[in-house]
């Protein structure tokens, strides 16, 4: 199996992942050699250095010397453990994690909300309160997203309630609209009571907030997400590379 140019070691490791999480590779079994792995994957022993260190920071697998890599659990440790660089990649990331939707509403954005969402006050917004699920156990939720939809893309509100994806694919989809890029910053906060009720967690906890500016490829932004992600249930993982020699 060959793979394309885009995130090799992450690809490699979400195809390792799924055979040990459908049994295909067994808790106590070792996984290929990297050799084997190379030859089977097509891919360099630097990519499958890189996906089996994915995979034990997701706690799947452990390297004993002189023995291999040993698989000890079946899923993940409890935290959500993602790598995403690409908005294909983010996009993924979604269709893993649907959106259980609370509420679906119109807001017309005051002083405080204009700033949050750095926009102006006066704008109407479509806003979309729900948690997000693992689809693998979705007992507990991941985290709390907060996301708000310019008004003029309203037209996917009953949609909303039953999202499979992302509020950004289902607009794509809709309208047909194409991202052109996407802002992020990660930040802390204490999380409120009402989102503390909806993750089953402590209210004033800590949790991890990612927070997006979509924009389409003629510049508008149309959609800007809060995810809230209580401490121990997501963690964000990313490979920089070097581009040029110093």
């Amino acid at each position: 199996m060959a793979y394309g140019r885009t995130a090799l070691f992450r690809q490699l490791a979400q195809a390792l992942v799924e055979a040990i999480e459908n049994g295909t590779i067994a808790v106590g079994d070792l996984l290929p050699t990297e050799a084997e792995l190379c030859r089977r994957y097509n891919v360099s022993r630097h990519t499958v250095r890189e996906a089996l260190s994915d995979l034990r920071s997701r706690g799947l697998i452990e390297s004993k010397q002189g023995v291999g890599s040993v698989v000890v659990r079946q899923h993940s440790r409890s935290a959500y453990i993602e790598t995403y660089s690409s908005v294909e990649e983010l996009t993924r990331f979604a269709q893993g994690t649907p959106i259980r939707t609370h509420a679906v509403d119109d807001v017309m954005a005051d002083d405080d909300l204009a700033a949050r969402l750095r926009s102006r006050p006066g704008l109407a917004w479509l806003r979309i309160l729900g948690v997000r699920l693992d689809r693998r156990d979705a007992s507990v939720p991941v985290g709390h997203v907060e996301v708000y939809l310019d008004a003029a893309y309203a037209g996917i509100r009953e949609q909303a309630w039953a999202l499979e994806t992302s509020v950004m694919e289902a607009v794509e989809k809709r309208y047909g609209l194409a991202v052109g890029r996407i802002e992020q910053e990660i930040a802390v906060e204490l999380l409120t009571a009402e989102q503390a009720a909806a993750l089953q967690a402590e209210p004033g906890s800590p949790a991890l907030v990612i927070r997006r500016w979509y924009f389409a490829d003629n510049g508008r932004n149309f959609e800007i997400a809060f995810s809230r992600y209580p401490m121990g249930r997501f963690a964000y993982r990313n490979v920089l590379l070097r581009t040029a020699a110093i």
